[in-house]
Formats: C-alpha cells, structure tokens, sequence
C-alpha cells in the first residue's frame, strides 16, 4: 500500500466519522426536551416597556420555528442542514443576535490561542518528566505522588484554587482573562500589551497545563519503566552502553504511544478549556457553549460542537500522519500490506 493510499483511507474514514458524529449531535439537538422556538421569542418579547398579547407571541414562536426549519419535514431539514454546513452557514445565532460562523471564528481565535499551546507545552514537559522519572528513583519517589495527584485533579478544580491562591489572596496574576486582554494584545502588539495580556494569560494556561502534564507524565515514567525492562535493553546494558545512551532508544519507543494520545487529549483539553472559560472569565468558544446552553441558542450550540469535533478529528489526523513519519513498524505495514 502506497503513501498516498494510506492518507486516503485515513481521510476517508474521518469524514465518515465526522458525519456519523454531527448527524448524532444534530438528531441530539433536534429531539432535545424544551423549546427553543419559544426561548427565541421570549427574548425578543422581553424589551423593556412593551407588552405583547398571547396572538403576538405565538407569531413570534411560528417565525422562530421557519427560522429553525423545524417547519419541514425531518428528511427535508437534515439535507438543508447539510447543504447549508457545506456552504459555510451554521445559521444565525439569537444571543449574539450574529451570524454563528463569523462568531465562531472569533471565539476559536481565543480558544487556540489558549489550547493550543497549553496542549504542547504540557506534552512536551509531562514526557521529559515522566522520562526522568522512570530513570532515577530517587526523583521517582518525590514525582509520583505529585504527579498522581494533577493528573486526577478535575480542571476546573485546579483552577479555582490558582484563581483564588494567585488572584485574589495573593495577587500576582489576574484572575479573570478578558477580550480586551487579548484584543488588545493582538491588535497592537507591544512589550506592554504583552505584559498585559501575559499578566491575565497565566492561570487558565497552567490550570490546562499542569493537569494534562500530570497525565502525560504518569504515561511516559510507565512506558520508559517497560521499556528499560526489556531484553533489548538489557542487552544494550551487556554490551557496554552507557545508561543515557539505553534510555534514549528506550524513549524512542516510548514515545510513540504518547504521540497517538496527542489528538485524543486535544480532546480532553477541550472539555478541560469549557470549564476554565466559567472559571477565568474566558471569552474562547467555552463561554458560547455555555450562553448557547443557558438561552436555548440552537444554532450556536450545533455549531460550536461541530467544531470542536473538526478539530479533534483533524488534530487525529494528523497525529495518524506523524506517526507514518516516526515509526518505521507502520512503514513496513503499509509496504507488507
């Protein structure tokens, strides 16, 4: 099988995939208890010093339902959906009184400017340590517990006591990271915004990074653990080598499992950036999750999730790509096969 085979076959089966999961979502939204329709117009009914009669309401509910589509047939309003997905349209969202995707598109600029980076900080820095855990035991016995401890922590959990610990009791970061933290910043870029934009930045990033550190790091010291175990390695040893030299060809192949689980804790960090935006305030994608929950915004909701699973089966993707690169064992498959 070719190179190319393989990336088709790979992308062939995350699109069905990514069909099989938002067709899942939108049945999910569709047949959800409530009424959106009627949430819809109750906020447009609720300007101050106007009073509407039971008529006037129920036309407002109808117009909310023709812009849902929820008029049609169920058959007829999946091939709208999806006409509509393929051209760009998620719809208008009635909170931000918006188009969703423009919307979308801002609050993912603020997502990866957060995620993103905490994803590969805390994979790069929980694989270094859990590497040198494995390799002295004396580190071990201080890093385990520790370790152990973060990893079980729920996000939203560390990052209380971060904001509460170095926001408000001992204040040497902002508790709350705002838009025009980040707008600012990236705006007009300067030594100032920056310090600024670093200054609210920092404890919804090591809330994200210190959690998944402690996952990553807990896999790695048992990989690296394994791996120093085995006959090849003990072999190595017979011959001379020196135990920095064994170690580095006990990470290479402890390293793989590591990369496969990068796009599946994109994931995880995703879930983990939800409750963080209602902890620090943050305006990413998180908090239009939640104003989507809370006022019945059907559009932004279908949206923002469709998204979110893009991305993670994206980030898949490519982990899938990397990992051809990096192991030769999936090269030899591929010629085998």
């Amino acid at each position: 099988m070719s190179l190319l085979s393989y990336v088709l076959k790979r992308v062939a089966a995350y699109v069905i995939i990514f069909v099989a999961a938002t067709t899942f979502i939108w049945l999910l939204i569709r047949f959800a208890p409530g009424d959106p329709a009627l949430a819809s117009a109750m906020r447009v009914m609720m300007a101050p010093g106007v009073s509407y009669t039971k008529e006037q309401m129920e036309e407002f509910r109808r117009r909310a339902i023709e812009m849902l589509g929820w008029n049609l047939p169920l058959h007829e309003q999946y091939i709208l959906f999806w006409r509509k997905l393929l051209a760009g349209d998620l719809g208008y969202s009635t909170y931000y009184s918006a188009p969703v995707a423009p919307k979308i598109r801002e609050l993912l600029v603020r997502d990866l400017l957060l995620l993103s980076p905490a994803a590969v900080v805390s994979w790069f820095l929980g694989n270094w340590l859990g590497a040198w855990a494995a390799r002295y035991r004396k580190l071990d016995k201080v890093l385990l517990p520790l370790l152990y401890m973060l990893t079980s922590t729920p996000y939203f959990l560390l990052g209380l006591v971060l904001a509460y610990t170095l926001g408000v009791v001992y204040p040497v970061f902002k508790p709350t990271l705002t838009s025009s933290d980040i707008d600012l910043f990236l705006a007009a870029p300067s030594l100032e915004t920056f310090k600024r934009f670093l200054h609210a930045y920092t404890l919804p990033f090591l809330s994200l990074v210190l959690v998944s550190m402690g996952g990553w790091a807990s896999g790695m010291r048992s990989l690296m653990m394994y791996e120093l175990e085995t006959n090849y390695a003990r072999f190595l040893e017979t011959l001379g080598f020196s135990d920095r030299k064994v170690a580095g060809y006990a990470l290479r192949h402890a390293i793989n499992p590591q990369v496969t689980g990068l796009g599946i804790q994109f994931g995880t960090i995703i879930v983990g950036g939800i409750a963080i935006s209602s902890i620090f305030n943050y305006p990413g994608a998180g908090i239009g999750l939640i104003y989507a929950i809370n006022f019945r915004d059907v559009f932004l909701l279908q949206g923002i999730i469709i998204i979110y699973i893009a991305m993670v089966l994206v980030a898949c993707l490519v982990v899938d790509l990397v990992y051809v690169i990096i192991d030769p064992r999936v090269r030899l498959g591929m010629i085998g096969g």
